[in-house]
C-alpha cells in the first residue's frame, strides 16, 4: 500500500498527539536516544501549535491513506546553537528547511518510512527552492544519528544548544546541501 506525506489539518490535532504519545510511551518502555520520553516532548500544545502554524506534516498509511504512521515538522526555525556551526551554505533563515521532531510509528519502525519523511522532505524543499536542509540530533540518539550520514546530511559535530525548559543541552547538528 502506498504511503503519502501530506500537512497536516486541524482536524488531525487529536490523531497527531496520539501517534507522538504512542512514541514516547514507547521510548520510554525501550530505550529512550532522543530522551522525548525523559522530557515529554513533543507535548500536545507544541503538537497542536506546530499544526495551526502549517508546519507539521504526517505520513498516511493503509486501503484509504487513512492511517497516520509517521509525522515531522518543517520550518525556518533553528535554535538559538545553530549559529555557532560552520555551515557549508551561508543562507538566511528563509533559505533553509528545518527538520523537528520526525518520529514513526514503533510498529511501523525499520519499513522505510523515515526514509520516505526525508525523500518528501528533501522534494518539498527543492520545490520552494531552498539551498540547504538542517537539523540537530541528541548527542547519545545513534541510530538517527547513523540515518541522516547514511542519507547524505553532514554531522558538523556536538554543539550546545538551549531548548529552554529541557534539560537536553548536547546535540549534533546535520546539514543536507541541496
Amino acid at each position: 500500500m502506498p504511503l503519502t506525506f501530506t500537512r497536516a489539518r486541524p482536524e488531525n490535532i487529536a490523531a497527531v498527539q496520539q501517534v507522538y504519545r504512542t512514541i514516547i510511551d514507547h521510548l520510554g518502555a525501550t530505550i529512550d536516544y532522543p530522551r522525548w520520553h525523559q522530557v515529554g516532548h513533543p507535548g500536545p500544545e507544541l503538537i497542536a501549535s506546530w499544526i495551526i502554524a502549517g508546519e507539521l506534516y504526517v505520513v498516511r498509511y493503509g486501503v484509504d491513506n487513512n492511517r497516520i504512521v509517521g509525522a515531522v515538522v518543517l520550518n525556518h526555525d533553528a535554535a538559538d546553537g545553530y549559529g555557532r556551526a560552520d555551515w557549508a551554505i551561508d543562507a538566511p533563515p528563509e533559505e533553509v528547511l528545518v527538520v523537528h521532531a520526525l518520529g514513526v510509528l514503533p510498529e511501523r519502525a525499520g519499513q522505510g518510512i523515515a526514509r520516505f519523511i526525508l525523500d518528501a522532505t528533501m522534494d518539498l524543499a527543492r520545490q520552494q527552492g531552498l539551498r540547504a536542509i538542517r537539523l540537530d540530533v541528541y548527542v547519545e540518539n545513534t541510530p538517527a544519528m547513523r540515518l541522516y550520514t547514511g542519507y547524505g546530511f553532514t554531522d558538523l559535530g556536538c554543539h550546545r544548544i538551549d531548548y529552554g525548559n529541557y534539560d537536553l543541552t548536547d546535540f549534533h547538528l546535520f546539514e543536507l546541501v541541496l
